[in-house]
């Protein structure tokens, strides 16, 4: 290499050999491009002319060990490579948003081939028997007919496209599934969510609300969350919900619960039992949690779900214009609350007001016993409802009235007959909803819909099933003619076989209510 050197200084003559043997400094902008503008750089104060500058730079070029092209600054890859990935990231949202766009707007495919196909499904679909003024006014078997099937179902067993329009659509009921529960009644709302589950919640996916007097174990939280895809939410009753009232004379309170414990009256010397019926009653819908809600299905522990439902109840409550619905309708013991009637009609006289003007009374009165209260209650523990109607003014003031005379302490007031009072003073018969489709069973009391073998794990039950099972032998209150449902549907249900009479049935040992013209097994 020095030798080279020395031939091409030779070459060149001394007047540039000095210039071009200096060691050069070959400087590139950056940010210029890959094919840059070299320059010389020396220490030589003269500057050499063009001619020379051009020589010296090309053959100091040659004679340069080869470099590299220059490599751009880290910052600058950085801000390429972050161009092209938010690149890519803008073409993956905008396609993610096209087909949101598609998902939601395309109907669903169960949908497309017949939108508005009937029901197959046989419900023996039973109503009070009331005339409709309104031509407007919504028709529930006919809504039946057209959203079962599992219409807006969200679960796994829809479509795709069904679920995603569900659980998205601000046209989803705001609804829950509620229960009062105890840890220690675990096991019991665990059988009692594994059937509402397997039948119905798993394709609708509305949440559980658990409310307890105190918190909640994990081993309670842990078990129900597993029995479930839908949000659960576990919520303590506040202690003045769940206390005695400052109004309550204590030694009276005592002596109430040994006397109705005495005589037999179901659970009556129990006071946490006293606290869950006033709670059932007037409290449970101001609880904060329930506020974000308008709908409501009460869940008891222990209980029996036999029936595939192939609908949304909550829907199907909300768009007829429902605000109750119930599938037993049965005698509650009346010496739980000998003042309730008594408190009642006061009430009316100071309110008349409230009363709604197509309230139907007439049901729950016996004309045979001074048209007293008949004691027919709907079987609270199974029942759907509006919250905003428990809300109401109307429904306040009658819980408060009873609230304030100390019904739930001094007797044992409950809440069903407290509920079927109030629904029928304040709601009119068309919005009550009877659920004979929804087999059920709590403890003694069990409901069965007739020709649903096909859906339902159960034998079907008689109309009259379970009217007076809640009545122990011992009681001496009046029944009434006839049974409580087939009051409150009328019509066609109060007629009796020809030749049949109460007092010869009972004369031969009958309890008098089998001279029923239909027995409600009918296939109707």
């Amino acid at each position: 290499m020095d030798d080279l050197r020395k031939r091409v200084s030779d070459l060149l003559g001394p007047s540039l050999r000095d210039s071009t043997l200096k060691s050069p400094r070959i400087f590139a902008s950056p940010y210029s491009s890959m094919v840059s503008k070299f320059t010389l750089s020396s220490n030589d104060s003269s500057s050499p002319s063009s001619s020379s500058s051009s020589i010296s730079s090309s053959s100091t070029f040659w004679l340069s060990p080869a470099k590299t092209p220059p490599r751009l600054p880290k910052t600058y890859l950085l801000s390429s490579s972050m161009r092209t990935s938010a690149s890519k990231r803008q073409i993956a949202i905008l396609v993610c948003v096209i087909l949101a766009v598609v998902v939601w707007f395309l109907p669903s495919p169960t949908l497309l081939g017949n939108p508005a196909t009937p029901s197959s499904s046989p419900q023996q679909i039973l109503r009070p028997a009331i005339v409709r003024t309104d031509k407007h006014s919504p028709d529930p078997i006919r809504w039946l007919e057209l959203n079962s099937h599992n219409k807006y179902a969200t679960s796994a067993t829809s479509s795709f496209v069904s679920t995603l329009k569900q659980l998205g659509s601000p046209d989803r009921p705001r609804a829950a599934l509620i229960s009062l529960v105890r840890n220690s009644e675990l096991e019991g709302l665990m059988q009692s969510m594994r059937q509402l589950e397997y039948h119905w919640n798993h394709k609708y996916q509305y949440p559980w609300v658990f409310f307890n007097d105190e918190p909640f174990s994990d081993e309670f939280k842990a078990a129900t969350r597993n029995l479930t895809s839908a949000h659960c939410f576990y919520e303590v009753v506040p202690d003045d919900h769940w206390s005695l009232p400052d109004w309550i004379d204590e030694g009276r309170f005592m002596n109430s619960l040994e006397y109705l414990g005495a005589i037999g009256v179901g659970k009556g010397w129990m006071i946490s039992y006293r606290h869950m019926c006033r709670w059932n009653s007037g409290f449970f819908y101001k609880h904060p949690r329930l506020q974000e809600f308008d709908w409501y299905w009460r869940v008891e522990p222990d209980v029996h779900f036999f029936c595939d439902i192939d609908y949304d109840v909550f829907r199907f409550m909300r768009d007829n214009d429902m605000k109750y619905g119930f599938n037993m309708n049965i005698l509650d013991d009346a010496r739980s609350f000998p003042s309730l009637w008594s408190r009642t009609r006061s009430f009316i006289n100071a309110h008349p007001e409230l009363i709604h003007p197509d309230a139907d009374l007439d049901w729950l009165l016996d004309p045979h016993n001074s048209g007293d209260y008949n004691n027919c209650q709907f079987f609270s523990n199974f029942e759907i409802g509006d919250l905003r109607y428990f809300r109401s003014e109307a429904n306040e003031k009658y819980f408060n009235w009873l609230d304030r005379g100390g019904g739930f302490y001094y007797e044992r007031f409950g809440d069903a007959p407290i509920h079927t009072l109030s629904v029928a003073m304040f709601v009119p018969k068309s919005e009550i909803w009877f659920f004979r489709d929804i087999g059920y069973q709590h403890d003694i009391n069990r409901h069965c819909p007739p020709h649903s073998s096909d859906r339902c794990a159960c034998e079907p039950t008689s109309m009259d099933e379970n009217f007076y099972k809640l009545v122990p032998y011992e009681s001496p209150q009046k029944k009434p003619d006839d049974t409580c449902i087939r009051q409150f549907l009328g019509a066609d249900w109060l007629k009796k076989k020809d030749g049949w009479t109460q007092e010869n049935e009972r004369a031969l040992g009958g309890d008098g209510y089998n001279g029923y013209a239909l027995s409600g097994l009918e296939d109707i």
